[in-house]
């Protein structure tokens, strides 16, 4: 029996030990979690930045499709979801949680775009 239970917390702690790309990957469409991060933009993000392939609607904010490639990923995780006040000097301050920041970084993955290849 000790042998038995000593083996399954094993297994257990391994697989905790081993990443999700996203927390809401195993259970929700990855097409699902880009729709609700592209809502999440649409309402949050869209009228400094464009949205999808759009140009940014500020002189001063980076285009959506252009932020990963300028921000390292996982500050911005956690910007997300503690709080983001960072980017131009008038941005709002933003707490999307861990499931939000899942989607909305899922959204931004699917969307980004080389800015030096560009050619807007």
């Amino acid at each position: 029996m000790r042998i038995l239970l000593a083996v399954l917390l094993a297994s257990a702690t391994t697989a905790c030990l081993q990443t999700e790309p996203r927390r809401v990957a195993r259970d929700v469409p990855v097409s699902q979690q880009i729709a609700e991060g592209r809502d999440i933009a649409s309402h949050q993000c869209a009228n400094c930045h464009g949205l999808d392939d759009a140009e940014a609607l500020r002189g001063d904010a980076m285009p959506l499709r252009h932020v990963l490639s300028a921000a390292d990923s996982e500050l911005l995780k956690a910007n997300f979801e503690t709080g983001l006040k960072m980017g131009h000097p008038d941005m709002p301050h933003f707490v999307f949680g861990p499931l939000g920041t899942d989607v909305l970084l899922t959204y931004l993955e699917s969307i980004q775009e080389d800015p030096s290849l560009d050619l807007r």
